[in-house]
């Protein structure tokens, strides 16, 4: 490989993607807008997908990304697979002498995240996993409004994720815990700085292939009490494409958080109607919100080859601990206790 400190300081950033689903139209959105980053290859499995990517791109696009790994000189990959294909593309790209990025969680187990995390250290490579939220500046205020005392002690976080039915063909593939839930138990780790010592779940299907509704119950070690709620159960009739609730409850304060909210209002000849208002949207050809701010960090880690001080690989392990957890307890109807 390249020497990629010498080379970063001078040019621009070569960037893989490997998986070209829904998401990662985000991703390239940002891509277009971030200086010195370029596209150069990209892997997939459809060819309608590569060539459509590489006509738009200029890019050199695989149905393999193992030969894409082989065959390009990279700096980043990005990983956008389905979850259940998260590991082995990450392992190759780190021993390619590549950093990473890859899309929360960072794998199903707690086992293969340690591989990852044990990888990127062997190969003096950055690991990102992108647990985006952290990047919401409402999420930051009131992390930062909990760690000054503003509200006491916390005694309990409630999180609720609700995202559309007819999503749930496409991620039934993997435990909602891991697609939407992960989300929540990073932020209430991060919001508490306790860790989780014991969970109880109940969950539900509607369709019999796959639970589409959980509730979760979690136990920190400072005593917060946590509830998770999430399922795939928004209907086609519903104002927006998500319903998701944080309420932090302390001694001395409350923190309420919705999204979308309620501050765009109409009045006009249906009367008074709310659109959904998302801190994330795209004006004039731009995309703005949190995965920007996200991928900014990403590549000015790459850039310094300084590990991101927000996005913590240890976090990222920890929070798949507890999904895995509170999957268990789903399914046995028990309490799971965490080992320290």
């Amino acid at each position: 490989m390249v020497n990629h400190e010498h080379r970063l300081a001078a040019a621009y950033i070569r960037v893989g993607m490997i998986g070209l689903g829904r998401f990662s139209q985000f991703h390239l959105k940002c891509l277009r807008q971030l200086p010195n980053v370029k596209l150069v290859a990209a892997a997939d499995l459809s060819e309608t997908r590569r060539l459509e990517t590489a006509q738009e791109w200029g890019c050199t696009c695989y149905a393999s990304w193992q030969e894409m790994i082989d065959s390009e000189k990279l700096d980043a990959v990005i990983v956008l697979t389905p979850e259940m294909h998260h590991v082995e593309p990450t392992l190759a790209a780190l021993q390619a002498g590549c950093h990473v990025f890859v899309e929360k969680p960072i794998a199903l187990t707690e086992q293969d995240a340690e591989r990852m995390i044990e990888t990127a250290k062997q190969n003096n490579r950055l690991l990102m996993v992108g647990h985006v939220l952290r990047f919401d500046p409402r999420m930051l205020a009131a992390r930062q409004a909990v760690q000054q005392g503003e509200v006491g002690k916390v005694r309990s976080i409630y999180s609720r994720r609700n995202n559309p039915s007819r999503y749930f063909s496409l991620y039934e593939r993997t435990n909602l815990m891991y697609i939407l839930g992960i989300h929540d138990i990073d932020l209430q780790r991060w919001m508490t700085g306790a860790e989780v010592v014991e969970v109880f779940a109940r969950s539900s299907s509607s369709t019999g292939n796959g639970p589409d509704l959980i509730w979760a119950m979690l136990t920190f070690s400072d005593g917060t009490i946590g509830v998770i709620e999430n399922n795939w159960l928004i209907s086609k009739q519903a104002p927006a494409e998500m319903d998701v609730r944080m309420e932090i409850v302390g001694e001395e304060g409350i923190i309420h958080f919705q999204d979308p909210d309620q501050s765009l209002v109409f009045w006009s000849g249906n009367g008074v109607t709310h659109r959904a208002s998302y801190i994330w949207n795209e004006a004039h050809d731009s995309y703005a919100g949190y995965i920007l701010e996200e991928m900014k960090h990403f590549y000015q880690c790459v850039r310094d080859n300084t590990p991101s001080p927000i996005l913590l690989l240890e976090d990222a392990k920890e929070a798949v601990r507890v999904a895995e957890a509170i999957i268990l307890s789903s399914q046995t109807g028990q309490p799971v206790r965490l080992a320290p």
